[in-house]
């Protein structure tokens, strides 16, 4: 059993910031720890939740992580918060609540790569399955390590570049301002 202090989650854990864990451990895959919750990184009040992440054994950062925040402004204190937890070889969704409507971009912030999409009145897990093109009857019938790892198999390979529009961070702040 891999202990967190030996993970990428490592200083957001002995930082307090890991907040309503669902799950934190070992996957059903080998060398692969997950996390389910809500992860602070602007003091407890500003966080992103439904998170849905992963780290893979010998490897520095978090290789797949999803989750939704309130305000997209908030992306550079992320970036700084989890330091070395992401890097440029990651997969990071963020579903933006004041992104507008539709917004579907790829924007790399200080050289970690978002992808960035709106979200109103669904999850994070509802978006992940669209987006991910998983069966959602097979998934009710998984456990919560079960669907972690189906829908991280999937995110961790995500390629899909082309389906989004790739703009700088700056482009994308005059965007969501003109809203």
């Amino acid at each position: 059993m891999t202990d967190v202090s030996a993970t990428p989650f490592a200083a957001l854990d002995a930082s307090g910031s890991l907040l309503k864990p669902q799950l934190k451990a070992d996957t059903e895959v080998a060398g692969r720890f997950g996390y389910r919750g809500d992860i602070a990184y602007d003091g407890p009040e500003t966080f992103i939740k439904e998170v849905f992440a992963v780290s893979e054994t010998d490897k520095p950062a978090i290789a797949f992580l999803a989750g939704s925040i309130k305000e997209l402004q908030t992306i550079p204190k992320i970036v700084e918060h989890f330091g070395a937890a992401l890097d440029a070889n990651g997969k990071y969704m963020l579903y933006v609540a004041d992104a507008p409507r539709g917004a579907r971009w790829y924007i790399p912030v200080n050289g970690i790569p978002f992808f960035i999409v709106f979200i109103d009145d669904t999850s994070v897990y509802n978006e992940l399955i669209d987006i991910f093109y998983v069966d959602k009857v097979k998934l009710k019938k998984y456990s919560t390590t079960q669907k972690l790892d189906a829908l991280a198999d999937v995110g961790v390979k995500f390629d899909k570049v082309d389906d989004y529009e790739a703009i700088t961070w700056e482009e994308a702040l005059k965007r969501q301002a003109a809203g």
